[in-house]
């Protein structure tokens, strides 16, 4: 019996912080959950068209708008001085504003040009605008709430999501609700939230908004591989709304739309597992403890696992009740979409391992054969199968990194080993 009580007394600071981690996942769903009937009632077809077209071009447009840099701050972490942690985080935070901006535009003008140039039926103003300027400030709350996790300030990362979270409802709930603006209230609501958790999460950080040179000539060395890396997930968890948008079935395009923000509410489990034991993760990659990092992983997915096979037997009721009854044939796609989140799952972690262990080109290399694969997949599963087969699409792709990325880690096995020789003996 002491036995266990010295284990939980151990572990409880941990146990602690994955209550607040889960609270802030949960509370966050439960919030959108809760709200969810009241949009269903309030948006057309048309406008989860516009929502689920644009918004699914953030896993192309955020790699560029934030470079990896926030990924950089991750694996350096642990391996530098409080000193040189600060000046790091004034070096990423004001690149961020600078080349954020810049970005922004150079998206817009060429996304414009895209849209005209394959003849997209959606409208591009204002909702790519939205999007876009969205995406920039949100990039400062995600920033943030890495610094709470790796410092284990889970209260102030719970405090800070639900926070996020409630504006945009409220938001949402002027814009949509009272004032009937449709996919422009929503997307505003969106852009609004993050404008104002943005500027506070800079304001937080304490930045002393300067560059060290050296800091941000590593972070480039660092970030390109994984950003480009980023951009080609968009051919993994992006391109099939881009294939399915020519079918000009905005029936079937708004019930997949649907399926997909509500089976994004399943993350919100793996999502609190990963960020609870991130710290450890990282820590056990520099100690090199192999044994420890795919316990976590193993844990993680069972959990997951578990979760997403009570979603996919009770799936047509729960996407019934939250759609108002309007949208309930979306559960034929949700069901699929669902596994996909195992997948994307075991497709970040084992990904997060290649790039704390710094082959960043290893990864970009993994991707690109990973998104030609995925890519022709799609065509051929849109063509036979439609919307079922882009769900497919969905749930194939994410595994294919995992298996491509796994057998590249095996062989790197010798390489890891050199690092932890060279790294003990230094």
């Amino acid at each position: 019996m002491n036995k266990y009580v010295a284990l939980f007394k151990n572990n409880f600071p941990r146990i602690k912080n994955f209550s607040l981690y889960l609270s802030a996942s949960i509370v966050t769903g439960v919030i959108n959950v809760i709200f969810n009937p009241f949009l269903a009632a309030n948006l057309s077809s048309m406008d989860y068209s516009i929502i689920g077209y644009y918004t699914s071009f953030g896993s192309l447009f955020t790699p560029i708008l934030n470079f990896s840099l926030i990924s950089f701050y991750v694996r350096k972490y642990f391996k530098i001085p409080e000193e040189r942690r600060q000046l790091t985080l004034d070096t990423i935070i004001t690149v961020l504003i600078i080349w954020g901006v810049i970005s922004s535009i150079l998206i817009l003008v060429l996304f414009f040009a895209y849209c005209n140039i394959a003849k997209v039926e959606l409208p591009f103003f204002p909702f790519a605008v939205l999007v876009v300027f969205r995406l920039f400030f949100n990039n400062f709350l995600l920033l943030y709430q890495v610094e709470c996790r790796m410092r284990r300030e889970a209260k102030r990362y719970f405090k800070i999501t639900i926070s996020a979270s409630l504006i945009t409802i409220l938001l949402s709930i002027i814009l949509v609700i009272l004032f009937k603006f449709g996919a422009i209230g929503r997307l505003s609501a969106m852009l609004i939230s993050s404008i104002c958790i943005g500027s506070f999460a800079i304001k937080k950080i304490h930045s002393n908004f300067k560059i060290e040179k050296s800091i941000l000539k590593e972070a480039i060395s660092f970030g390109w591989p994984v950003s480009c890396s980023y951009m080609i997930q968009y051919f993994l968890f992006g391109v099939d709304l881009a294939l399915l948008e020519p079918l000009n079935d905005i029936t079937n395009m708004g019930l997949y739309a649907i399926a997909l923000s509500i089976v994004g509410h399943l993350s919100v489990f793996y999502i609190a597992l990963s960020q609870t034991f991130e710290p450890d993760t990282y820590q056990a990659v520099a100690q090199f403890n192999y044994k420890k990092i795919f316990k976590i992983i193993f844990l993680i997915s069972s959990i997951l696992a578990s979760i997403i096979l009570v979603f996919v037997i009770f799936a047509k009721p729960v996407i019934s009740i939250l759609t108002y009854n309007r949208y309930t044939e979306a559960y034929h796609f949700a069901q699929i979409l669902s596994v996909g989140v195992l997948t994307s799952y075991l497709m970040v972690a084992i990904e997060g391992i290649i790039n704390a262990f710094g082959f960043t080109k290893v990864g970009l290399l993994n991707k690109i054969i990973s998104s030609a694969i995925a890519v022709t997949a799609y065509f051929y599963l849109i063509k036979t199968q439609g919307f079922f087969g882009a769900a497919w699409g969905r749930v194939l792709a994410p595994f294919t990194v995992f298996l491509i990325s796994a057998a590249s880690l095996f062989l790197l096995r010798n390489k890891i080993n050199i690092m932890k020789y060279e790294e003990r003996k230094n």
